[in-house]
């Protein structure tokens, strides 16, 4: 017998002797893939392969390899062991009270009506698959980013110095197998950074992004109950203010269709630009072994990689696109924190206090800092949003509600990066006495030049 084979096994099915190689406990699996001489058919195998990728991406978006009724069953599972989510039933009277109250305390700080608005209580469960569609449509970009990262890595290990030559023979099943292997990363990463926010985020749009399509008002009762316990506050008067809150945010929605989605396409434009760290993939993974990846070490990959993947912008768009995108997630919390303070300030005695307590929520990475670090790499300033709420105060305080929320009236009038930086010219710059601009000045020309005409 050759010192390098194995003796044969009891439970080897073949009889000895019959040319074949002793693959251990491979042998079962390669055996289909040989030729009658025992030699690997590279054929077949690809063929395999391609058998199994198939099989395997069943199911997954075919643009970015995300399977996401997976992803919502991993979210769910999760979700699940954080423990006991009931779904309420019905609106008790308590809260459909607070929920009037609210409202009425609102009509007296913003003209956008909250008549359409509707009262809905949620689970967690709840909340993760009405906000399925928007997380779906924000991070697919960055999936195939991630993919494409890993692709360019692969390419380079088939080609490097050295490589087998057989490996050349995998070139064409690079992508598909890459594109699951980014899909699988991430969607760990994004099950745990969802089902996390599930367990903390409040109402519908805590976010402030538009998770919840207008003009919906969902609460979580739940995470309220929780979230409630170590306040000093009473319980009713945060659910009041919560509801203020979710309230004023869905009452802007409504009453600014662009913004909603201007929010959205501004994130989808973002993601789309995201560059990946290669070096940090290198040193986060083997290569090699992608094949043999684990649920637990997907899991500790996703935690590694964590805020080390995402290349800070480069490019003058990307910093555009950033910006902006900063800029008005600001603005929409700015005017919900003056808007608000103002509804209930007269009433509650713990609006102050309430007040206070969101804004440290805020600064200690909340839940929409956690979620857009996390998943797409954007830190929020806590401090922008308090320049945004100076803005719109000063700007209400110069000409009143009415001028103040006009600015949301069409994208070109609203606020600038700048203009937070700068609130006192802001409102010097937009109010009725300011001077013209240079277009506004050629415009009044032109009126005033046709009307000359038009009575000569």
């Amino acid at each position: 017998m050759n010192e390098n084979q194995n003796p044969p096994s009891d439970d080897d099915d073949d009889p000895p002797g019959d040319g074949l190689p002793d693959w251990s406990a491979f042998g079962d699996r390669m055996r289909p893939f040989l030729d009658g001489e025992g030699n690997l058919d590279m054929n077949k195998l690809m063929g395999g392969l391609r058998a199994a990728l198939g099989q395997a991406m069943s199911g997954s978006d075919p643009t970015s390899g995300l399977n996401w009724a997976a992803t919502a069953q991993a979210i769910s599972q999760i979700v699940s062991a954080k423990g006991p989510d009931p779904q309420p039933r019905g609106v008790p009277s308590d809260i459909s009270d607070a929920f009037g109250l609210a409202n009425r305390w609102l009509d007296a700080a913003t003209a956008f009506p909250g008549d359409t608005l509707r009262l809905e209580l949620w689970n967690r469960a709840s909340w993760v698959s009405h906000t399925q569609g928007a997380w779906r449509s924000m991070c697919a970009p960055i999936v195939i980013s991630l993919g494409d990262a890993l692709i360019g890595l692969a390419s380079e290990n088939l080609g490097a110095a050295g490589a087998p030559p057989e490996l050349a023979a995998l070139s064409d099943l690079v992508t598909p197998m890459m594109r699951r292997a980014a899909a699988d990363l991430y969607s760990t990463r994004l099950s745990q950074a969802i089902a996390d926010l599930a367990v903390t985020t409040l109402s519908g749009t805590d976010t402030a992004l538009p998770l919840v399509d207008p003009p919906i008002v969902a609460l979580l009762p739940g995470n309220i109950e929780a979230f409630t316990a170590g306040l000093a506050a009473p319980a009713t008067d945060t659910t009041v203010y919560l509801l203020a809150r979710e309230c004023a945010r869905q009452r802007l929605f409504v009453a600014t269709p662009w913004l909603g989605p201007q929010l959205l396409a501004l994130l989808e434009h973002y993601a789309r630009e995201i560059t990946i760290d290669p070096s940090a993939l290198r040193q986060g993974l083997d290569m090699q072994s992608l094949e043999g990846l684990t649920p637990d070490r997907l899991a500790a990959l996703s935690t590694e990689m964590e805020n080390r993947i995402f290349r800070p912008p480069t490019t003058d768009e990307q910093k555009e696109v950033l910006t902006r995108l900063e800029t008005l997630i600001c603005l929409v919390e700015g005017w919900v924190d003056t808007v608000v303070n103002q509804a209930v300030g007269p009433w509650l005695s713990s609006a102050g206090s309430l007040a206070e307590t969101m804004q440290r929520r805020r600064a200690a990475q909340g839940p929409a800092e956690r979620a857009l670090a996390s998943l797409v790499g954007i830190e929020l300033s806590s401090r922008r949003v308090r320049d945004a709420a100076n803005l719109w105060a000063a700007v209400e305080h110069d000409r009143g509600q009415a001028a103040r929320d006009e600015l949301w009236g069409h994208p070109d009038r609203v606020p600038q990066a700048g203009d937070l930086d700068d609130v006192m010219g802001f409102v010097a710059r937009t109010g009725p006495d300011a001077a013209p601009d240079a277009m506004d000045a050629q415009l009044n020309w032109l009126v005033d030049q046709w009307r000359r005409d038009a009575e000569s």
